[in-house]
């Protein structure tokens, strides 16, 4: 993903190329450290992480 590349919150991570499967281990791990939550393995779905908003939402609820 470069600098000019836009992105909207609902637009899909994995359609649009810009995350993979590695991509999303990654991805899991940052939020659990930049966090300190857990990510039960419930949720971890396509719902929770292929969207901007998805992700925003996940963090909301499991930060509370």
């Amino acid at each position: 993903m470069d600098k000019d590349t836009h992105l909207e919150d609902s637009d899909s991570l994995t359609q649009n190329g810009i995350i993979d499967s590695i991509g999303l281990l990654e991805l899991i791990d940052y939020i659990t450290e930049k966090y300190s939550i857990e990510i039960p393995e419930e949720m971890l779905t396509p719902e929770n992480f292929d969207t901007l908003q998805g992700i925003s939402n996940m963090i909301h609820k499991l930060a509370k």
